[in-house]
């Protein structure tokens, strides 16, 4: 039993005529070197020949061990006039009889043919080989399918030797492969594609192109692997892989080709001539996976074969299009990924991210699952990562060496954690860094720019925003929409098709990516400032919340939080404004008010800086506090402020901020008088108009509380006639709704009805739940004057419930006037009918709750 050795170095002839009387030399090199690894593991040169050699040795651990070494050597040597010299290796193992110095063995014939099918760099071992093969330290076998070869009477497994010093990313095998493709074996199973691959295999035709798109990393040629095999034992002449990766240049695809598909070489003409020959009468699909870089060439090469092979289909991947006439683009999603919030280990693993998580997990630790303890670190380990299969696969690799909430911890810096520990993948899937770094640089410069400027934004974005984080004075938005489109076009950008007009995002690792391109010349910082300014400019909190303001904020919101992270410290005051921004929103457009809570306490501890606009910030918390009936921590905010205020004053748009936030003190403490002089003495003063009608709604309802109905509602008249001024319509709703409480107190319930019944229609097109639960309140009311009181119960109950919900707390007259409601509705149902009717009522979908206070408003309505 003898493992033989054959070897030759590819493209001697090319060689030869580049280096003319020098190749002598270089070949006598070659031979050194190579002797040198042979002798140092016990091979015995049977013959040499040209340029290549037929070695024998007795064990196959000494043959694999001197391929690998006579490739490092070949590899690390300066050869001269910066040539390449590549020499493919073939290793079979198999009985053999010596005679007179030669072997005479069917296995001779045989390592021939497996040194045939291998390109330069690559070591190429047969079945029989690996099968014999112990341990070799350093190397090992990556398997890379089985294969038809002469002298062979069955397909046969071949290897590629890989570790250390040895190449990696080589064309495929120069051999028919069995099972009628070239596509490597993956040792593991694809996780949630299958019905994207069903449905692609179902698009390739004859003549055809269907391509791949998607971002680096998102798993296109995986699922182009996935296609080619199913599709393999359809097409009677096969599928043929063509890795365009290590392609540099492109007038080598049309080598890459040939080589894939074994169009045999004719000399004195064009590569492409030979392939075009070996398909003209095929029936095959041809794979060209990356073609991201080449599409000048891979546009050429594919209509050529449309027009000269009629039987050939070809599906492609590519980062864009390639642009030929009825190409069919098919855009490869990331992954679903768990849902946010504690949806366990089953919800985790019903998506494929958290699956493809779980199965790579339990790969590099065995017994590891994903489990109830882990679920919500897994789920968010996925989210972070967009889904992207690669990013999964390479995070859930470090299961082997970390918990998964180190992990997660761990991807703060995820560029230097996401990267491969596997010798195999070529460089650039080694690291996500690797592989954004190859779709970088082959963008233009204003490309780059665009690219860089944009990770700036936390969600998604809109051309013309786009054109302000780019801030180039020569680019207005016609032309900035260019570059975003070549972005979306190199799957760099996503297109946000969910929004109701057009918006583009970059996914969490394209941002991260983008974010760590900034040096000194270009910093993050100026850009973060430049966007900050065209948001204040719109959404500023001195601009009235109105609708439009608060949609605008609603579709801005992560985008305007992710800024406060980034301004520069001597730009912290432009952040108190955006945090101020936000605290309206909650308090004034939105009502969530124990949302805002949380939020604007972050704010008011991470920017610190005494100013003007940090005035407002802490009375603008104090005010969502009082909502909830938090009267003493509003107390020491207040004092806070005005303490501020001494050496910084107020900002000119909130120019009440801590007389409103004093005077509303007052009333929650039951201090009415003293909350009606903090609101005169205020309009005494020149006020602007958003501040008069601040204080006219803190008089009103302090009037309202104290039983003087006719001034209340003279106040409440003035604060509607400046909010409609104003287009403040965040307010208008609750003015209308002040103007139906008094009147419901003076018994004018026609009134009342009409006031909230506008009330009610103006904040269903706002959207806001606090008033539209108010307008329930008072249907309620109005149903128990008309002694309906199964009716006023269900609406009372559904209307606190959603107050409950947004934490806001009634004024105590409010509260009185709803407890003598109940009172008397309780008396006329009885404790069971009472029960049963608040039990409905809190149950009560939000559109029957609506359609029913509709009903009980517009009856009395005139």
């Amino acid at each position: 039993m003898v493992t033989f050795v054959f070897t030759d170095i590819e493209g001697s002839t090319r060689l030869f005529h580049q280096l003319a009387g020098t190749y002598v030399n270089l070949l006598d090199r070659h031979r050194e070197l190579l002797r040198l690894a042979w002798e140092g593991h016990r091979g015995y040169e049977v013959s040499t020949e040209g340029d290549s050699f037929f070695i024998a040795f007795e064990r196959a651990e000494d043959a694999i061990l001197a391929c690998s070494e006579a490739q490092q050597r070949l590899a690390s040597e300066p050869w001269a006039q910066d040539v390449q010299v590549r020499v493919r290796i073939g290793v079979h193992t198999g009985l053999a009889s010596p005679r007179r110095g030669q072997y005479v063995a069917l296995a001779v014939h045989q390592a021939a043919r497996i040194s045939a099918a291998a390109h330069g760099g690559q070591v190429l071992v047969s079945q029989d080989t690996a099968d014999v093969l112990g341990a070799t330290e350093g190397s090992q076998l990556r398997r890379l399918g089985r294969f038809r070869l002469r002298d062979f009477d069955e397909p046969q497994n071949l290897y590629q030797l890989v570790g250390a010093g040895l190449g990696d990313s080589f064309p495929a095998v120069r051999a028919v492969p069995a099972d009628g493709h070239n596509i490597v074996h993956r040792p593991t199973a694809s996780v949630g594609r299958e019905d994207l691959v069903t449905a692609v295999a179902d698009r390739v035709e004859a003549g055809g192109l269907v391509t791949l798109l998607g971002p680096g990393g998102v798993g296109k040629t995986r699922v182009a692997e996935d296609v080619g095999v199913r599709l393999a034992s359809g097409w009677r002449d096969g599928v043929w892989l063509v890795n365009l990766a290590g392609v540099s240049d492109e007038g080598f695809v049309a080598p890459a080709v040939a080589d894939a598909v074994g169009a045999p070489t004719k000399p004195g003409r064009e590569r492409w001539d030979d392939v075009i020959d070996q398909l003209r009468e095929q029936q095959a699909v041809i794979v060209l996976d990356n073609c991201e870089h080449l599409l000048d060439a891979c546009r050429q090469h594919i209509m050529s074969l449309q027009a000269e092979c009629p039987g050939v289909a070809v599906l492609a991947t590519s980062r864009e299009p390639i642009r030929v006439p009825d190409e069919i683009l098919w855009h490869v999603d990331p992954l679903d990924v768990p849902a946010a919030g504690g949806v366990g280990a089953g919800g985790v693993l019903s998506s494929a991210a958290g699956r493809l998580f779980g199965e790579r997990g339990a790969a590099a630790r065995p017994g590891f699952e994903v489990n109830e303890d882990n679920a919500g670190v897994v789920g968010e380990i996925c989210r972070r990562l967009d889904g992207l299969p690669l990013s999964i696969e390479l995070a859930a690799a470090l299961v082997a060496v970390e918990s998964p909430a180190e992990i997660l911890a761990g991807l703060e810096d995820r560029f230097r954690i996401l990267r491969s520990r596997d010798p195999s993948p070529t460089d650039r899937h080694g690291s996500v860094e690797d592989l954004l770094s190859w779709s970088y640089e082959s963008l233009s410069d204003d490309e780059r720019m665009a690219f860089r400027r944009l990770s700036v934004f936390s969600s998604g974005f809109s051309i013309e925003t786009a054109a302000a984080a780019i801030g180039r004075p020569d680019l207005d938005a016609r032309e900035v929409a260019p570059l975003v489109w070549s972005l979306v076009d190199r799957s760099l950008v996503e297109t946000d098709l969910t929004a109701e007009t057009t918006r583009y995002r970059l996914l969490e690792t394209m941002r991260s990516y983008g974010r760590g391109l900034f040096d000194e010349d270009e910093s993050i910082a100026e850009v973060a400032s430049r966007l900050s300014a065209y948001f204040l400019e719109r959404l500023g909190p001195w601009l009235p919340a109105g609708r439009s303001w608060a949609g605008e904020v609603a579709v801005e919101l992560d985008n305007l939080r992710g800024l406060i992270l980034l301004l520069p410290p001597d730009r912290q005051e432009a952040a108190q404004q955006i945090a101020c921004t936000l605290g309206r929103y909650h308090n004034d457009a939105r009502h969530t008010f124990l949302d805002g809570i949380e939020e604007l306490t972050h704010y008011v501890d991470s920017l610190p800086d005494p100013s003007a606009t940090r005035v407002s910030l802490l009375t603008t918390l104090a005010y969502l506090h009082l909502r909830t009936g938090a009267v003493e921590t509003a107390r020491w905010l207040v004092d806070d402020a005005d303490a501020l205020r001494e050496k910084e004053g107020v900002p000119e748009w909130d120019e009440v901020a801590v007389d409103r936030a004093r005077g509303e003190i007052a009333r929650r403490s039951g201090d009415l008088d003293g909350a009606v002089a903090v609101a005169r003495s205020a309009l005494e003063r020149p006020l602007t108009d958003r501040s008069r009608s601040r204080m006219y709604n803190l008089l009103g309802t302090t009037l309202g509380a104290q039983g003087d109905l006719e001034s209340a509602r003279e106040a409440f008249e003035k604060e509607l006639e400046l909010y409609r001024v104003l287009g403040n319509d965040g307010y208008i709703g609750t003015a209308l709704a002040n103007l139906a409480e008094v009147a419901l107190r003076l018994g004018d319930f026609e009134a009342a009805a009409r006031h909230q019944l506008a009330c009610f229609e103006h904040s269903v097109v706002q959207g806001s739940v606090t008033v539209l639960a108010f307008s329930m309140i008072v249907a309620a009311r109005l149903s128990g004057h008309r002694e309906d009181w199964t009716t006023a119960v269900e609406l009372h109950a559904k209307g606190e419930r959603l107050l409950a919900e947004t934490g806001l707390v009634l004024y105590e007259d409010d509260r009185r006037h709803s407890d003598e409601l109940l009172a008397r509705a309780g008396a006329e149902l009885g404790a069971a009918g009472f029960e049963q009717a608040s039990a409905t009522g809190r149950e009560m979908s939000m559109a029957d709750a609506l359609e029913l206070t509709r009903s009980r408003l517009v009856p009395t309505a005139p």
